[in-house]
Formats: C-alpha cells, sequence, structure tokens
C-alpha cells in the first residue's frame, strides 16, 4: 500500500473526511516565534472554527479574550465587541507571505500566519490526495525505534502553506510524524514540525500536540527552544 493511501486510511478515509463540512478546534499556540514576531501575541485559549474545504477560518479568543480573527487566502481580519473596532487587510497570498519576512509582525500578519497553519494542520494528510498535488515517496528514514516512510509533496499554488515543497514522514501504522521545509518568511531555513498524541475526534485522527524547530546541520531540531508548541485540546468535525 502506499504511504499516502495508508496515511488517509490510518486517519479516517476520504470518503467520511468528504462528509464533513466544518471544524471547531479548541487549542494554544505558544512558543519563540510569537513572542519575537508579534509581542502582543497570547494564542493560549483559541477556539477556531472553519470549512474543511475551502481555506477560511475564525479564530475566537485571538490576542484578547473578546477578540476574534477572520481568516481567508487573500483577506484577513480583527474584530473587537465592537463591530466599529476592527482592521482589515486585503492582499494576495504572495503579498501576504513576502510581508512575513519582516523582522515584525502586527495582529494582522499573525492572523494570516496561523490561519494557514492550522487550516494545514487540520487537512492534512486528506488535501493531499487532491489530483493537483504532486506527491512522490522518497527513500526511508530511521528514527529513534523506527523507520519512517517519506511523502514530498507540491502543493498548488491555490493552497497557502509552509512552503511549495515539503517532505512528510509517517510511521508503520500510517500516522504523521514529522514535516519538513524551508520557510520562505524564515530567509528560507529548514523547519521541521514534529507530531504526537493523537487522538480520534468524530472518527478522524488529529496529533493533539505539534512543535516547530529550526533543523540543525546534523538534520535534526536545533537548540533547546521551540518556535512554535501547538496543543489541540479537543476537535469537533461536522
Amino acid at each position: 500500500m502506499g504511504v499516502l493511501e495508508k496515511a488517509i486510511r490510518a486517519s479516517g478515509g476520504l470518503d467520511l473526511w468528504r462528509l464533513t463540512r466544518r471544524f471547531t478546534v479548541h487549542m494554544s499556540i505558544t512558543g519563540d516565534l510569537c513572542g519575537t514576531k508579534c509581542s502582543n501575541a497570547k494564542l493560549k485559549e483559541l477556539v477556531v472554527e472553519g470549512s474543511t474545504h475551502v481555506q477560511e477560518l475564525e479564530m475566537i479568543g485571538f490576542a484578547r479574550a473578546d477578540i476574534r480573527a477572520l481568516y481567508r487566502r487573500d483577506w484577513v481580519a480583527l474584530e473587537g465587541p465592537d463591530t466599529h473596532d476592527s482592521m482589515k487587510r486585503a492582499a494576495s497570498p504572495e503579498e501576504f507571505q513576502r510581508g512575513l519576512q519582516a523582522v515584525n509582525w502586527d495582529e494582522l500578519q499573525l492572523a494570516h500566519y496561523c490561519g494557514y497553519l492550522i487550516w494545514n494542520y487540520i487537512a492534512v494528510p486528506f488535501i493531499l490526495a487532491d489530483p493537483d498535488f504532486e506527491t512522490k515517496e522518497l527513500r526511508r528514514t530511521v528514527a529513534p525505534g523506527e523507520s519512517l516512510r517519506r511523502l514530498q509533496v507540491v502543493f498548488p499554488a491555490r493552497v497557502v502553506t509552509h512552503a511549495p515543497i515539503q517532505t512528510f514522514h509517517f510511521d508503520r501504522e500510517g500516522l504523521l510524524r514529522r514535516l519538513d521545509y524551508r520557510a520562505p518568511h524564515a530567509d528560507h531555513v529548514p523547519i521541521t514540525q514534529t507530531y504526537s498524541g493523537h487522538q480520534r475526534f468524530s472518527g478522524i485522527l488529529v496529533p493533539t500536540l505539534c512543535r516547530l524547530s529550526a533543523i540543525g546541520a546534523d538534520a535534526v531540531p536545533a537548540g533547546k527552544s521551540t518556535l512554535l508548541d501547538v496543543e489541540i485540546f479537543d476537535v469537533n468535525f461536522a
């Protein structure tokens, strides 16, 4: 069985995924990236609602408990309890991505980054089966205690994501354990995302813990600090 087919089957299968339309996630995002890029970031208590098939979502509790962020691939907004208290920005995905190369981000840039980070998190591995994705299985790698199957993926331009080319690592059960890419917003520094704590929600398997780290010359996470820690407390698919 191919690595992508096995991963999708382990995660609940395409038939179940295609029946879903919406998701709601209670989650936390912490780490050095938020603190250094945007000092106003306080993302420890987020409720995120979004579409499973279109890149759009809202993040409730963004920066403050009474603030929500709205994300679309070409538009972001922050809204407070007063409808007049809002900020909006429209730009192409390419313009948003170039803006992330800045040393410091404003809250709208952070909302764009978190928007596509969360949407990709929820939609993988299912979206990788779409016909405009290019996939290629690579030679296995050996992780502590097990061999991981690697899948190189070229994303279509329609999907806002971390990088055009990404490498996914799956264990023998088909669970996603690692993702590697070069981050365009960080001078193409190699980044790894490691996944654990897989749990099934509404029949769909989701890793509840994810850690983002820079990769050192020896292809392992560099340094003691992490760029981001993502923790998912609960997910509902409908």
